[in-house]
């Protein structure tokens, strides 16, 4: 009976054994299966309306819902769309490619481009984007503009902010902020904000300097999305009088529309003591 146990345990330790250096060697045959199904999609759709949407393959690194484009949108004229659709909607492969070692900067279709622009006037026209001023929000009333039928301020919100109620974490945004002040700026900081600044997340010791910062020196220094630097945490975008809440308020119209002075606004966040 003895025998018969350690017979068992025999074979099944050489199975096992055995498995394993099959999968060492070749890996698990699911992901056989879909590295066979990733190479064999292409990079490029079959037809300019049809394709094989990767977007899942995308979110493996990227939160494009909050950083990117919006997605998952029909054109109103898809049989004219200059880039490709799938399912008849704009994805993360209408307008990048899958290649990371193409050389495009984030991997746009067609690129390199010298402006970022260049390739969002593929599908939205530049004399329409430069009759607007997204900074000027009133009229010579003290009113909201309209633009184009809509209020100026859904140029970037998604949602008509509330002056009267809202705060940093009530607004929502039509895309990434940075995303959006880019649509009409090119990257204009310079190479260091980019590495040591840029989407970072505050430490807690820090965030907690802030808020002690926000509430003496009065002024709001949001950190959105996700409780990230972004172009707004130093820069108020909108014109003076839209916002009614003081701190929030603070930067308007001011020299590079900066919420505190250049000399000043660094303290705002680095305790230098």
């Amino acid at each position: 009976m003895v025998r018969e146990i350690f017979a068992r345990w025999d074979l099944i330790m050489q199975g096992r054994i055995i498995a394993l250096i099959v999968v060492l060697t070749f890996g698990y045959p699911d992901l056989l299966i879909a590295q066979e199904r990733s190479s064999s999609a292409p990079s490029l759709p079959m037809s300019m309306q049809t394709g094989t949407d990767l977007t899942n393959k995308c979110l493996g690194c990227h939160n494009y819902r909050e950083d990117h484009h919006p997605i998952d949108i029909a054109p109103s004229k898809p049989a004219s769309y200059p880039l490709p659709l799938y399912e008849g909607k704009i994805m993360c492969l209408t307008c990048h490619i899958e290649d990371h070692s193409s050389g495009s900067l984030k991997l746009l279709r067609g690129g390199p481009f010298v402006d970022l622009r260049q390739f969002c006037y593929k599908c939205h026209g530049e004399g329409t984007y430069s009759k607007i001023d997204p900074h000027v929000m009133l009229d010579s009333s003290g009113n909201i503009q309209n633009v184009n039928g809509r209020p100026v301020c859904l140029f970037c919100h998604s949602v008509m902010p509330n002056p009267a109620k809202d705060r940093t974490g009530d607004v929502r945004f039509r895309a990434d902020v940075a995303f959006l002040c880019w649509r009409c700026h090119p990257s204009m900081a310079a190479p260091t904000f980019f590495s040591t600044h840029f989407l970072v997340k505050p430490s807690d010791t820090m965030r907690q300097f802030i808020e002690a910062q926000e509430q003496k020196l009065l002024v709001t220094i949001p950190l959105v999305p996700r409780d990230r630097i972004t172009c707004s945490t130093c820069h108020n975008p909108h014109q003076k009088g839209v916002i009614l809440y003081g701190p929030s308020a603070v930067g308007a119209d001011s020299e590079h529309r900066l919420r505190m002075p250049a000399t000043k606004i660094c303290f705002a966040c680095h305790n230098f003591h």
